[in-house]
């Protein structure tokens, strides 16, 4: 049993119809994925037809409108899963490398062997420039690092290479998660559920301690996915059509503030398996510092 539920919440994004192609292309068992889309989009815009006729998947449409942004798209998308026994969480700009899913498989299991309990594989991916595909490729495997702080939160990620990666034999241990790339048991879909209060920056910080927290280790793959699009001239972020995101990303702070003070119980709250100070103590950083 190797299904996986690839949940993807695009907005606005050109790239959308050549990374639902490609991800079917250079999965070596295309027919085991089940892929879900929450398209959200403007009057006019349209996708591939080749996208149509892709097998298991499944677009909601959605006027962009009418979004309250990307967590609330993945909180959708999540009620979607099915049982399946592997979920991959994916951005709508992407490129696979081939066997991608044999191989996410491969990684997990060894890890689950190895006496990993709740295994989560996840990276920022290498870039791609999509005016220059597919040269503009980068060639190696990332590990995350903290970044920067608004409101006195960690919100701001950002990545380096793993060095000496080409003499590892298995995924690396890791401290952030990533949400364009993050994939391991469907069961993420009940532990970790998407708070759509959360507006967006901050969110892969808040995930990867809820993950910590309900006893996921995370690990980034020792070895090249796929690529990610950064450049954001190929889509129309979410904040650039919706003025009140400024109100919403500031209750969205608020609210991470009080889940690390652990006043924040049920589906979006924290796990009993490990507290917020160890994980804490594991990234050697406040998540939370005092305002003035």
């Amino acid at each position: 049993m190797e299904e996986i539920y690839v949940q993807i919440p695009a907005y606005r994004d050109t790239e959308l119809g050549a990374t639902l192609i490609d991800l079917y292309r250079k999965a070596r068992k295309p027919h085991r994925l089940r892929t879900s889309v929450v398209w959200q989009h403007a009057e006019g815009e349209t996708l591939p037809k080749d996208v149509w006729s892709l097998p298991n998947l499944q677009i909601t449409a959605v006027p962009s409108a009418t979004s309250k942004g990307c967590n609330w798209a993945r909180n959708i998308l999540q009620r979607g899963w099915d049982g399946e026994p592997y979920t991959l969480f994916l951005d709508s700009h992407h490129r696979f490398v081939d066997d991608w899913d044999v191989m996410l498989v491969d990684f997990h299991r060894g890890l689950h062997l190895a006496g990993v309990r709740r295994p989560l594989l996840t990276t920022y991916l290498p870039a791609y420039f999509p005016g220059r595909e597919p040269g503009s490729r980068r060639k190696q495997p990332y590990k995350i690092y903290p970044l920067g702080r608004e409101s006195g939160i960690l919100v701001r990620l950002t990545s380096y290479p793993i060095p000496y990666w080409t003499t590892l034999d298995r995924p690396i241990e890791a401290n952030f998660a990533s949400l364009h790339f993050l994939f391991g048991s469907g069961r993420i879909n009940e532990d970790l559920r998407f708070d759509p209060q959360i507006y967006f920056f901050g969110d892969e910080v808040i995930t990867g301690l809820r993950a910590f927290t309900h006893g996921y280790d995370m690990y980034h793959p020792h070895r090249v996915m796929g690529w990610h699009c950064y450049d954001r001239r190929s889509r129309v972020p979410h904040w650039d059509d919706h003025p009140g995101w400024r109100e919403q990303h500031s209750r969205g702070l608020a609210k991470m503030r009080r889940l690390v003070g652990g006043k924040i119980a049920g589906p979006y709250g924290l796990g009993r398996q490990r507290t917020v100070g160890e994980y804490e103590e594991r990234i050697m950083l406040p998540l939370v510092e005092a305002t003035r």
